[in-house]
């Protein structure tokens, strides 16, 4: 084997860590919030030693602010940013059946990225924990994460719910949205239960149409023919 392919292989294992090091810290930090995990567990769980979890992050909070970084990452294709909102309200005019179908487009977009793609579900939670427990990345997180989102969501509120008037009434709606799916998304096991699934997973078109026919009725728009 040439050096140039073993520092390749080398390279990929490296990566491979990494992967699964920031999946894992995801899962623990999502169940257990960033004070009630140690790096003795980090390491355990991800199948790693404690020195592997220092030489790849610096320790438990360059790990957590990794899991961060990443979340940054995939935050426009859970979220539809607020250019495109913008262009797809344009294009539905005054028609309420256009505003219904691009609310429902909005919710499409955020079922597939926060229950059907199970890789961001960890991340969805720790957001969560953020809000209630704000971390020393908090401020960061409000400015490339929190705010941007809530920009969207008040955009599709403004451009869609003709009875919210004033900024306030726009925001606390624009927050019941996302809340209605990711609360769906933390009970989970609790509401599968008490349907009779084993999960959502051979479900979600029935998922999806409920909550795209909720969130019509608290946007004030067509609740029929929801697609």
């Amino acid at each position: 084997m040439s050096s140039r392919e073993g520092k390749s292989l080398k390279q990929t294992q490296g990566e491979e860590t990494r992967a699964t090091l920031i999946y894992t810290g995801a899962r623990l930090f999502a169940q257990n919030g960033y004070n009630g995990v140690s790096m003795r567990t980090l390491a355990a769980e991800a199948g790693v030693n404690l020195a592997t979890v220092s030489y790849h992050f610096g320790g438990k909070a360059g790990l957590y602010e990794a899991i961060i970084r990443e979340i940054f990452k995939v935050r426009d294709q859970i979220y539809p940013p607020t250019p495109t909102v913008e262009a797809r309200l344009a294009e539905a005019g005054d028609s309420p059946e256009e505003k219904a179908a691009v609310a429902d487009w909005f919710m499409d977009t955020l079922i597939n990225g926060l229950l059907t793609r199970t890789e961001y579900a960890w991340g969805t939670v720790i957001i969560s924990r953020e809000l209630v427990h704000p971390s020393e990345l908090y401020p960061k997180m409000e400015e490339l994460f929190f705010r941007p989102n809530l920009e969207s969501l008040c955009t599709l509120v403004r451009g869609t719910a003709a009875h919210c008037l004033s900024k306030a009434d726009m925001a606390i709606t624009a927050h019941a949205v996302i809340s209605i799916v990711i609360k769906l998304l933390e009970g989970h096991d609790l509401l599968c239960r008490v349907i009779g699934w084993d999960s959502f997973e051979n479900h979600l078109e029935t998922v999806s149409q409920i909550i795209k026919t909720r969130i019509r009725g608290l946007l004030g728009l067509p609740m029929e023919n929801a697609q």
